[in-house]
């Protein structure tokens, strides 16, 4: 019990020193960070039952945008690379702080990471991320699995779109995938180059398109389950009361309901 309070004391200060990391950002603190929580502290959770924290404990954090959760991970104790195409001052300056390596890759690539696999890496996180791959998402998760350890643990999170809101949102005739706007107006490339566009949802995935990424990518899926979001103070006041009621949080997690993906898979081959 003793070790289990330890750990559980040990999360609460990670959480808290992000939190006073990122005082001054009212967006994260306020609003992503009161949606996500929960699918961040089991991620959390997952990764500290199957790899412990340690500094030979190594953690790849792919699309990491501002950091905060390869900062998470880095106070508990993980050796932690983050990973994104975009530059970002104030990340880089805290990533030199905090003791965490950077390295820059367009996730578009054909193979963004295979040079890595010289040292292997225990977990790779990418949560919200596949749906921003506009070139080829297999061969990003293939290229992530060659970087891993064997037996190695993949918590991948991505949005559900086989929910009623996305049913609801097409019987309006609205878009059902976030930066359609985007997506129609700005060109995907520039010199030759696919560009990384972060703010653009160019595919949403069913569980099965997960699974067969997953899987032919040499990944054994061990947990798979529907997640939704918790509220936050810029949502509207009704909207903030049925998250609070016990059965919509209950329904949150049932496929027609749930808002993401959670997935948890182990390098097999």
């Amino acid at each position: 019990m003793s070790n289990l309070n330890g750990a559980g004391s040990k999360v609460e200060r990670a959480i808290a020193a992000m939190r006073n990391e990122f005082c001054g950002n009212e967006w994260l603190l306020n609003e992503y960070w009161p949606q996500n929580e929960a699918h961040v502290r089991l991620m959390i959770a997952d990764a500290i039952a199957c790899f412990p924290p340690g500094p030979d404990v190594r953690l790849l954090d792919v699309g990491c945008f501002n950091g905060y959760i390869s900062y998470l991970f880095r106070h508990l104790g993980y050796h932690v690379t983050g990973t994104d195409m975009q530059k970002l001052e104030h990340r880089d300056a805290l990533f030199e702080r905090a003791g965490i390596e950077f390295i820059r890759a367009n996730m578009n690539d054909p193979s963004p990471y295979h040079h890595l696999a010289a040292k292997p890496f225990d977990i790779v996180i990418i949560a919200q991320v596949i749906e921003h791959i506009l070139n080829h998402p297999l061969g990003l998760i293939r290229s992530l699995g060659a970087a891993m350890r064997q037996g190695g643990l993949m918590i991948l999170t991505t949005p559900n779109p086989a929910n009623i809101m996305n049913a609801a949102r097409i019987v309006k005739g609205r878009s059902m995938l976030w930066g359609t706007q985007d997506f129609m107006d700005e060109p995907k490339f520039d010199g030759g180059e696919i560009i990384s566009e972060g703010h653009i949802h160019y595919r949403e995935y069913t569980r099965a398109e997960l699974c067969h990424l997953l899987t032919v990518a040499g990944l054994r899926i061990e947990k798979s389950q529907y997640l939704g979001y918790g509220k936050n103070q810029a949502e509207p006041l009704m909207k903030r009361f049925l998250k609070s009621n016990p059965l919509i949080r209950k329904l949150a997690s049932l496929r027609l309901f749930a808002s993401n993906h959670y997935f948890l898979a182990r390098k097999v081959s």
